[in-house]
């Protein structure tokens, strides 16, 4: 199973994320930036789950497996931010 990580900055340094199955929202936390949403959801690795869509606000970076969001989220927030930055400055 996939589920969808959305990631919406509210302002400096307050982020909320929701997590998706399909159309449903499963949860929704406030985090201080990406790379802790990004982590956090891989953290929390509901059963069944072998990977995530990830996206922040209108860009995504794709699928993304939850060994690469434990370990490497700093290098996936980077990407969704320089993305951002590309469509959205």
């Amino acid at each position: 199973m996939l589920l969808t990580l959305h990631i919406k900055k509210d302002a400096p340094g307050v982020y909320t994320a929701w997590v998706l199955n399909g159309d449903a929202e499963v949860a929704e936390f406030q985090v201080g930036n990406i790379a802790s949403a990004i982590r956090e959801a891989a953290q929390s690795q509901p059963s069944g789950v072998s990977g995530w869509h990830i996206w922040y606000e209108h860009v995504s970076i794709g699928t993304t497996a939850i060994v690469a969001m434990k370990h490497d989220a700093e290098t996936l927030a980077q990407r969704l931010m320089v993305m951002h930055g590309q469509f959205f400055s």
